[in-house]
C-alpha cells in the first residue's frame, strides 16, 4: 500500500471528483486514476463507484476512508514527533547527580528547565563520581553533576564549572572540638579522620590528603564511608573528625557540628556531558547557558 495512493484516495473521496483532486494535489488527472486503480488492486476491493459525471464511495470505500484518514493523521503526528526529537525539543534527558552536592539547587533547576521544555522527560539517578563515569562510558546518562573526573577521560567528556563548595570539619555535638569556631589542620590531624571513600570520589579524597601533606601532617584515616549520610552517622556516634563539603549540611545532620577550617579548601562541583552530545543534551546545555547560572545558589 503506497502512502501517496492513500492521500490521493482521501482527496478524491472528499472532492468527489478526479479533476478537483488533481488540482488540489498539483498533478494530472491520469495520475489520480493510476493511484486509485493501484490502491484498489492492492486491497482487492472497489473503493469508488465512478462514471463520467460523479464519483461516489462504495460501502467498502466508506469504511476504508476512515482508516485511511486515521493512517494519514498518525503519519503526520509521527513526522512532527520525529522532528521534535531530532531538534531536541522532545525526548529523554538522563541525569546522574550527587545528592549531597545538588539537593539544594537541582529541584529548582529541573523545574525551570521543564517549564520551558515540556516535551523533554527528565530521568534522575543518584550516582557517585565513579558510577557517573561508568554510566557515561556505557551511554547510560547524558548529564552528570559530580566532583571533577580524572583527566584520563577528557576525550570522552566535556565539563563546566558549577560551584566551589568550602570544606569544613564535622564532629559530634559533644566532641572536644565542637565549641571551636575555626579549626586548623594541625588540630584535626591529632584525631582519627573519616573521609568519603576515595573509590567513589578520588579527586576530593586526594585534595584533602594533599592539604595535610603540604603541612607535613600524616592524618590517620580510619573509615571511608560510601555515602555522606553514613559518614555523618559515623561522626555523630564517635570521637572522629571528618572533612566534608559544606553542602553536606543540607542532609540529616542531627548530632553533628560543622566547623569552618582555618585553611581555605574547597570541593569543586562540575557538570559533565559526552563530547558528542545528542539533541536533547544540546537543548539542556543551551538552556543552562542562558538560565542555569542564576539558579545556582552560592556556597553554603
Amino acid at each position: 500500500m503506497n502512502f501517496k495512493h492513500l492521500k490521493t484516495f482521501v482527496e478524491v473521496a472528499q472532492c468527489k471528483s478526479f479533476s478537483h483532486a488533481a488540482t488540489r494535489l498539483h498533478t494530472g488527472q491520469s495520475a489520480i486514476s493510476r493511484h486509485i486503480t493501484a490502491l484498489e488492486g492492492d486491497l482487492t476491493v472497489t473503493l469508488l463507484a465512478r462514471n463520467t459525471r460523479t464519483v461516489e464511495l462504495t460501502p467498502a470505500g466508506e469504511r476504508f476512508l476512515q482508516h485511511a484518514q486515521a493512517i494519514l493523521k498518525h503519519c503526520e503526528v509521527a513526522k512532527e514527533d520525529a522532528q521534535l526529537v531530532q531538534s531536541g525539543e522532545k525526548g529523554l534527558l538522563r541525569i546522574g547527580y550527587l545528592s549531597s552536592a545538588c539537593v539544594h539547587f537541582l529541584p529548582q533547576l529541573l523545574r525551570s528547565f521543564t517549564d520551558i521544555n515540556s516535551g523533554v522527560t527528565v530521568k534522575l539517578d543518584e550516582m557517585t563520581v565513579s558510577q557517573q563515569l561508568q554510566a557515561f562510558t556505557e551511554g547510560a546518562i547524558d548529564i552528570g553533576f559530580s566532583r571533577p573526573i580524572e583527566k584520563t577521560h577528557e576525550g570522552l567528556l566535556k565539563e563546566k564549572h558549577i560551584i566551589d563548595d568550602p570544606i569544613c570539619a564535622v564532629v559530634a555535638h559533644d566532641h572536644p572540638l565542637s565549641k571551636h569556631t575555626v579549626l586548623p589542620l594541625t588540630t584535626i590531624a591529632k584525631y582519627s579522620l573519616i573521609l568519603f571513600a576515595r573509590a567513589h570520589a578520588p579527586s576530593l579524597f586526594d585534595s584533602l590528603m594533599a592539604a595535610f601533606h603540604y603541612q607535613q601532617l600524616k592524618p590517620s584515616v580510619v573509615s571511608e564511608p560510601t555515602s555522606m549520610q553514613a559518614l555523618l552517622t559515623e561522626i555523630a556516634s564517635s570521637r572522629c573528625v571528618a572533612l566534608v563539603p559544606s553542602c553536606i549540611q543540607n542532609l540529616h545532620t542531627q548530632g553533628c557540628t560543622f566547623i569552618p577550617l582555618k585553611t581555605h579548601l574547597h570541593a569543586e562541583l562540575k557538570m559533565h556531558w559526552l563530547a558528542k552530545p545528542n539533541a536533547t543534551t544540546l537543548t539542556w546545555l543551551n538552556w543552562y547557558e542562558e538560565h542555569g547560572p542564576q539558579l545556582i545558589p552560592g556556597p553554603s
